[in-house]
């Protein structure tokens, strides 16, 4: 196995425990004072961490399984940034509960935190990627590239606001 795949199991696991451990600290997060953790809000919150776990589970492992060498690198690359993402949303909701604020709707914050996994994915994952295909025309096309970024990040940023608990 090549040692980014095997970090990127890595991260996985993080991203899981981190879920979990964002469930099951639901109490603490700052709720405005109109609102209360009710059964309604937990599932929303199910919605919003397991749901996109599975996306990711099921892009990896449709990467290892497919046999098209261009597909596998376009979905190798979506789990990763994808995965990226996700741990941003997952910090900015634990940095919410260790601030006693929701920070999550301040687009002063938000904004440029979702532009991270981006440059993660473009200068350090794609690079590595770019050592192990060589020959992959999606990798080496920088406007295909920024394209294939932007287009992932906004439509995790619009699932995200979508499946997150309502106020």
């Amino acid at each position: 196995m090549e040692e980014i795949d095997e970090a990127f199991n890595w991260l996985v696991l993080i991203l899981g425990t981190l879920a979990a451990a964002l469930i099951e600290s639901l109490h603490l997060f700052p709720f405005p004072p109109t609102h209360e953790l009710t059964p309604e809000l937990e599932i929303q919150f199910v919605k919003l961490y397991f749901i996109p776990l599975i996306v990711l589970v099921i892009s990896w492992l449709s990467s290892h399984l497919v046999q098209n060498k261009g597909v596998r690198i376009v979905l190798k690359s979506f789990s990763w940034l994808y995965a990226l993402l996700l741990l941003i949303i997952d910090l900015l909701f634990f940095l919410s509960v260790i601030l006693v604020k929701d920070i999550t709707g301040s687009p002063t914050v938000v904004v440029p935190l979702f532009w991270i996994p981006t440059l993660v994915y473009l200068f350090v994952i794609r690079k590595r990627y770019k050592l192990i295909y060589a020959d992959s025309r999606f990798l080496n096309n920088n406007i295909l590239q920024v394209l294939f970024c932007v287009i992932v990040t906004a439509t995790t940023t619009l699932q995200a606001a979508a499946s997150a608990p309502l106020r």
